[in-house]
């Protein structure tokens, strides 16, 4: 296999006529395709499109959910050879305009009457765009109205341009990775050996599929004739579990990481729960960290074992649904916390590691070879190795073939002998597994000359039950300070257990209350830490980070030259005023 319109022929062939293979819950029913409708919907997409005048190397946007309707889409895109550029559900106008117009786009499809709202917004002044919309009621010409000509098939071949995938833009203007079907095809060949996967999984698709991470495990699922349940938005996938009951699906650590602290929150407001989770906790980290180095633990210790995951482990299984057998996590740091707790549970999470511009695989764990703390050894069709000064170089017929209309920013990413330098600094260790540190333009260089990687230490703050996100603040600066914006739901079940009530969220932001609460989770995460990285000043902000404010990308990466920027102030006060910090050992 070497393109995607041989995956769309795959998956036709090899599953029967009246086989569901999507869906998507629509109000109390579920909206569904099967194998025959599927390969009808992307046929007739491919004649709509080729009647809007879209030939072989046009590009065609879509602004839309995660829905059966978008891989519709983007088969029908390589049947006639056409380039996709999907965008975030999420992002504003300016975003749409930008992407739009940098990609020539010839079409824009939406789904919704926000989006189709925000689509209207961002090209009225481009009228040589054909907007048009999925759904009947977005008030934009429904592209189902679109007639249907035979379709002008063009076979693409495997370097052709499959896709334009923007960057979320943490650093700047987001840039257009060119990704061909070889970069995409090349992974599904060797992916699908790599994990027990079945055409009996039952699959949930819930990360944007503008984000290359979740179109890529969505291709091998196809592949390997799962089915999929489609979620539009990440917020929305926690209801679905125990409806879907998944065996496989893919996330951020931030998933993971909240689930942990609404698990950990339950037990200490419910005594019997906390000493079963505690007891549980030890049985099961004796069996595991036996076989985290390799061993077997003792026959008594594993029969213990297996009772707490009958008695206890299995009540946490069942908030994922009850058949999760592992899952995948990609697109920002993995706290080893977070990673040894639910392995012990019983639910791996497969840590990995990529960018767009690699299609996104570089690296990951798998079931038999799953080492905590790595992002696993490297895939079989990359090679990488580390440059002096730790940046992760890779290579591979995985590689994007660069920068639309940026051929000076693709020579920077993409040296002469075709070295992809990530912007990622790591390590390789004795059997192979690859570590990352942290992004190669986060790393903090203090006043004093000490380098300090900002990502574990933030990943470790937001394992706190009160901790929505935390910056690490200290280039040029003397010390390590943080920004923390709280978990304001747990902030606000914690007061009320206390007795303390109608808290605006700036009151609770700022109430010595809520600082002794966040100055004990940074006191314990500074113990694991040199003293040069200790964080010896926080601050906590009155809100949440959000993409609606632009302090995260759609992709959940915080931006951190916005927070610098619209948090200066507060920034400059926890290096220019004195602040309580001694009584909490901050200082030490």
């Amino acid at each position: 296999m070497e393109t995607l319109t041989e995956l769309f022929e795959h998956i036709v062939r090899a599953n029967p006529p009246g086989r569901e293979i999507l869906r998507i819950r629509a109000g109390r029913e579920w909206r569904t395709f099967t194998t025959r409708r599927f390969e009808e919907a992307v046929r007739a997409a491919a004649g709509r499109l080729t009647h809007l005048g879209v030939r072989a190397g046009d590009r065609v946007a879509l602004f839309c959910e995660n829905r059966p309707e978008w891989h519709i889409v983007d088969f029908a895109c390589h049947l006639i050879g056409a380039v996709l550029v999907p965008l975030y559900p999420s992002v504003p106008a300016s975003t749409v305009a930008y992407v739009v117009t940098d990609a020539g786009a010839k079409a824009l499809l939406v789904s919704g009457r926000e989006r189709a709202a925000t689509a209207r917004a961002a090209l009225a002044e481009r009228p040589g765009v054909r907007l048009l919309g999925i759904d009947p009621d977005t008030g934009l010409e429904p592209f189902a109205d679109v007639p249907v000509e035979p379709p002008a098939l063009v076979p693409p071949r495997p370097d052709d341009l499959a896709s334009l995938i923007y960057t979320s833009g943490t650093t700047g203007d987001p840039k257009g990775v060119m990704l061909t079907h070889r970069n995409f095809a090349v992974q599904l060949v060797a992916i699908k050996e790599m994990f027990p996967i079945t055409e009996r999984d039952e699959v949930l698709s819930f990360l944007p599929l503008a984000h290359v991470f979740q179109r890529i495990l969505d291709y091998v699922f196809l592949f390997r004739r799962c089915r999929i349940t489609y979620v539009e938005a990440v917020e929305k996938a926690a209801p679905m579990l125990p409806l879907v009951r998944p065996t496989i699906m893919a996330s951020v650590p931030r998933v993971y990481e909240r689930a942990y602290v609404q698990i950990m929150a339950r037990a200490q407001k419910e005594p019997r729960l906390r000493r079963l989770l505690t007891w549980a906790m030890r049985v099961g980290r004796r069996v595991k960290e036996e076989e985290w180095r390799g061993r077997r633990a003792p026959l008594g210790a594993r029969l213990q074992y297996a009772l707490a995951r009958r008695v206890v482990f299995r009540r946490v299984m069942q908030r994922f649904g009850g058949r999760l057998r592992f899952t995948v996590s990609g697109g920002a740091p993995l706290a080893r916390e977070i990673a040894e707790f639910f392995d012990i549970v019983g639910l791996p999470l497969l840590n990995g590691y990529g960018l767009t511009e690699s299609a996104p695989v570089i690296a990951v764990n798998r079931l038999e070879t799953n080492r905590l703390g790595s992002v696993g050894p490297i895939a079989p069709w990359a090679e990488v190795r580390i440059a002096p000064d730790g940046e992760i170089l890779a290579r591979g017929p995985n590689i994007m073939r660069g920068y639309w209309g940026q051929p000076e920013a693709t020579r920077e990413a993409i040296d002469a002998e075709g070295w992809l330098h990530t912007g990622d600094i790591g390590h390789l260790d004795a059997d192979g597994f690859l570590y990352i540190t942290d992004r190669k333009k986060d790393i903090l260089v203090t006043a004093g000359g000490k380098n300090v990687a900002p990502q574990p230490i933030e990943a470790q703050l937001a394992t706190s039950p009160y901790i929505a996100h935390a910056v690490a603040i200290g280039d040029n600066y003397p010390y390590v300070t943080a920004l923390i914006a709280p978990n304001f739901e747990a902030l606000e079940s914690y007061f009320k257990e206390q007795g303390i009530n109608g808290q605006s969220r700036a009151e609770l932001a700022a109430h010595p209350v809520t600082e002794s609460l966040l100055a004990a989770t940074v006191k314990e995460v500074n113990a694991h830490l040199a003293s040069y990285e200790r964080i010896r000043r926080f601050t906590v902000l009155p809100t949440e980070f959000s993409q609606a404010t632009g302090e995260i990308t759609p992709s959940l990466k915080v931006r951190r030259k916005i927070v610098a920027q619209r948090y200066r102030r507060q920034i400059e006060e926890m290096y220019l005023k004195t602040h309580r910090t001694q009584e909490y050992g901050l200082d030490d």
